[in-house]
């Protein structure tokens, strides 16, 4: 569905998409932030996951991950399914 728009002055306006003065943005646009999309993504930066500092692997098998509580507080506010076992690592493998 394409959204109408209208041509005030030298800038274009999208109709209906703008409620209480704050631009509407779909999930899918507000989620799309590259490396936290999935698990896949994040671990082509970091191969074993990242983990809160003083974290430990539910399963003891992963102790290679990243240590930063600023960067897993970062993905884990982007996508919370990032820790489905919420053991404090995001995306951990070994």
């Amino acid at each position: 569905m394409k959204t109408p728009t209208r041509l005030i002055g030298s800038a274009t306006l999208a109709v209906g998409l703008i409620v209480g003065g704050i631009a509407a943005v779909s999930p899918a646009q507000a989620h799309s932030t590259g490396i936290h999309d999935n698990c896949t993504k994040f671990n082509n930066k970091y191969p074993h996951g990242v983990g809160r500092r003083g974290a430990n692997d539910r399963g003891g098998n992963v102790t290679s991950f990243k240590r930063s509580t600023r960067i897993y507080n970062k993905a884990e506010r982007h996508n919370g399914d990032l820790d489905r076992d919420n053991d404090r690592i995001a995306c951990e493998k070994a």
